[in-house]
């Protein structure tokens, strides 16, 4: 008979785990929100010029699209747990480098930890495979849970934590606290183990056979899908606060409406997901998810100082485009090889061009002095977004009622 005294470490080692896994996500996006809600109070300290201010928002993209090629190189070297490390310890090192009040430093800092976070965001899910095989739907709804969660609270409490520090970039560099605190414990509790192939030799050249052939059917609609939601999710993450700043409302309120967006997030998604499977159900997750960031944006477009918490909160069931595109992703394909090719094809694309938005959000807004056109093209990107959704449906059903009919 097992006793207690043996029982309890190997009930409490996953518990631990998750512990820690859930302290990572939660810092997953903080370094982004958190920048978006206090560039009004950057740019006023003089912390951010106007050209600094256009890029800060679009340096998370750039960085993701370009993250995944060295990140699968350090984590078969490194172990997966030790990269993951590593990422930590540099998105904390980037945003203690943001607390020194000069432009072109913030934006090394930004770009320091976005490099960070990319590889930490990259690996989470190989964490929860290599852990929690037997449960990876539902860790997987935990650690995604607790990174919306980490960027409502970010993007809600930025404003307060820099006015109580009497400083916009020390509010900034704040934020490295919950990295370093998730760093120690996922020091202490994960095994940080010799690297180990996760795929043998026999994969390996299947992976090398199976880059040879096509892309399934499908494939680049749902990049150009990516691709659209991503320019709009970061737009209105980077630009969000700053955007309802110039309607007039205070920095504070602007703050916490960015941290609804993504707090609508965790139920939104539990409301989308069900929708990624049949062709009738996907039709209308498309609907609704371009709908409501329509609905959003032609909200603050006519009335802003309304009600700008509704209007936050359509944007935030908007973005849940994001999971259902990942569920798409998933689904395309004959097998993981075919899935994990649509997966860096559509991603590397997406996150390139959706590097566009933000940048290009910032210096439309400078060259007329109005955040009009900005909200009008965001609302033709949701029309659009639409578009490519319901072609998209077609086109994968299609595809996979041909691999069932040559099974």
């Amino acid at each position: 008979m097992t006793t207690p005294t043996t029982q309890t470490p190997a009930l409490r080692r996953p518990a631990l785990m998750i512990l820690a896994l859930v302290l990572v996500a939660l810092n997953l996006r903080l370094a982004i929100t958190s920048a978006a809600a206090l560039l009004t109070m950057l740019t006023e300290a003089g912390a951010l010029n106007s050209v600094t201010v256009v890029l800060v928002p679009a340096i998370p993209t750039a960085v993701f699209a370009v993250a995944g090629v060295s990140t699968a190189r350090l984590a078969s070297r490194w172990g997966v747990e030790r990269t993951v490390a590593v990422g930590l310890a540099v998105l904390a090192l980037g945003l203690i480098i943001r607390a020194i009040p000069a432009p072109w430093i913030v934006v090394a800092g930004t770009v320091i930890a976005t490099g960070g976070l990319a590889v930490v965001n990259i690996l989470l899910p190989a964490v929860v495979r290599l852990h929690f095989a037997r449960n990876i739907g539902t860790v997987t709804t935990i650690y995604s849970t607790a990174m919306s969660l980490g960027a409502a609270t970010a993007a809600a409490t930025a404003v307060p934590v820099a006015l109580a520090l009497g400083s916009p970039t020390l509010g900034l560099a704040a934020w490295a606290i919950p990295a370093l605190i998730a760093l120690t414990v996922w020091a202490i509790v994960m095994p940080l183990q010799r690297p180990a192939r996760v795929a043998p030799p026999a994969d390996d050249a299947a992976a090398a056979r199976g880059a040879r052939q096509p892309l399934p059917a499908g494939t680049w609609l749902l990049a150009s899908f990516f691709a659209l939601q991503s320019l709009l999710s970061y737009v209105i993450m980077g630009w969000l606060p700053t955007i309802a700043v110039g309607s007039g409302l205070s920095p504070e309120r602007a703050g916490v409406l960015l941290g609804i967006a993504m707090a609508v997030g965790v139920p939104g998604t539990v409301l989308i997901m069900p929708l990624a499977r049949g062709a009738k159900r996907m039709r209308l997750g498309f609907a609704i998810v371009a709908s409501a960031t329509a609905g959003g944006v032609l909200g603050f477009l006519f009335a802003p100082l309304a009600l700008p918490e509704v209007w936050a909160g359509l944007l935030g069931l908007g973005m849940c485009a994001f999971p259902l595109a990942l569920g798409l992703i998933a689904s395309i394909g004959r097998d993981a090889i075919e899935s994990a090719r649509v997966s860096t094809t559509v991603q590397s694309i997406g996150y390139t061009v959706a590097t566009l938005g933000p940048l290009g959000a910032g210096a439309l807004h400078q060259a007329v002095g109005s955040w009009t056109p900005v909200l009008v093209l965001l609302a033709v990107g949701a029309a659009v977004q639409a578009t490519v959704g319901l072609v998209l449906t077609g086109v994968v059903w299609r595809g996979r009622a041909a691999v069932k009919t040559v099974e």
